[in-house]
């Protein structure tokens, strides 16, 4: 009963926003659109969009300023649901808030070391987020090298994560990227025990810990297939915690001799046992998959739970990694089906 009445008014503000989530139908349109102009147009006319492009030109809009606005949904979707949660969940909601700040920290970080990417959070959104971070972002956004991003960080707990980097020889985006998902992953596991209890401790278990062992082993695959790295510097990558991998099972993808050998090794994992099929092209698949499946069964047995919450956001975040991809689709003039064929790789699954 305790459960019912702490997520109930949660729970029913989440299945509203849950119905105005992208349908298939909606991905198939985008993919047939002309040009961005027209997608945009059609996103005008959906609700969780409208108010978003509402009062701006689709034919002046260029790609940053567009994504830009579409992270945007996600931070007032959270902002949305912190609004409906006690003291207890906000807590928990706040830790979850720091992958949000990882990204705007690598945003920052792409935005000084690549040039001519100049993606930042827009001033509006800025404002809406800053309650949740310590993260001084106008000053961030204002930061044009990595120094100045380091100096924006001092009255905070990212500035040792970052500083550790100082002395290393040429550190590029890759080792700024890598640090602070590293960082991020191990502060979550430790973090997690002090605030939840419970199905709501075991959901995050489950959930962080299966990404955690996906995540390395999706490394493990890009450092050998694309970079040709070192065993040490492989291992160098991986964030220091097993869930349901063992010691052994990294090992022997760490070691394999080639691709092939590599994929046998992975297929004898606790994951490769669940799937009919483990390679290296398929593994982000498998990622995004996995998680929908635990968040969609603990939401099902649970529904009155922390999960209603986090299944939400990870859906969203979903949606837009889609959307971001059937527009670039569009933006290049591929051909509706490759465009869906993509689409589908990048949110695992169909959204039905």
């Amino acid at each position: 009963m305790g459960d019912l009445m702490k997520y109930s008014a949660i729970a029913t503000k989440i299945r509203a926003m849950e119905s105005r989530l992208l349908k298939d139908e909606d991905y198939r349109r985008l993919a047939e659109m002309a040009g961005i102009p027209q997608a945009v147009a059609y996103l005008k006319k959906i609700p969780a969009y409208g108010a978003l492009f509402e009062g701006r030109d689709e034919n002046r809009l260029h790609r940053g300023e567009i994504e830009k606005l579409l992270v945007g949904t996600l931070y007032y979707d959270f902002s949305k649901i912190y609004r409906f949660c006690d003291r207890s969940q906000k807590s928990v909601l706040k830790l979850y808030f720091s992958k949000f700040e990882i990204a705007v920290l690598k945003r920052a970080f792409r935005r000084v070391l690549n040039h001519g990417d100049r993606t930042a959070e827009e001033k509006a959104l800025r404002s809406t987020i800053q309650r949740f971070t310590e993260i001084p972002l106008d000053k961030l956004a204002e930061a044009e090298t990595v120094e100045e991003i380091q100096d924006t960080l001092k009255e905070t707990h990212y500035y040792k994560v970052i500083q550790k980097l100082d002395n290393a020889e040429q550190a590029g985006l890759f080792d700024y990227e890598m640090t602070l998902d590293l960082y991020y992953f191990s502060m979550i596991w430790k973090q997690k025990d002090k605030l939840l209890k419970g199905r709501d401790l075991e959901l995050l278990t489950k959930s962080l810990g299966s990404k955690i062992d996906l995540l390395n082993m999706m490394w493990i695959y890009r450092a050998k297939k694309y970079y040709q790295l070192s065993e040490a510097s492989t291992y160098a990558l991986l964030i220091p915690i097993n869930y349901r991998l063992h010691d052994t099972d990294i090992r022997s993808m760490v070691t394999a001799a080639d691709e092939r050998e590599l994929e046998e090794a992975a297929r004898k994992t606790y994951y490769g046992k669940r799937f009919l099929e483990v390679d290296g092209q398929k593994l982000e698949i498998m990622y995004n998959q996995f998680i929908r499946k635990i968040y969609g069964e603990e939401k099902r047995s649970n529904p009155y739970s922390m999960a209603v919450i986090t299944s939400y956001l990870f859906d969203k975040e979903l949606e837009l990694d889609r959307l971001t991809t059937v527009l670039e689709g569009v933006r290049y003039g591929l051909p509706p089906s490759e465009t869906l064929k993509y689409v589908e790789q990048t949110g695992g699954g169909s959204t039905q």
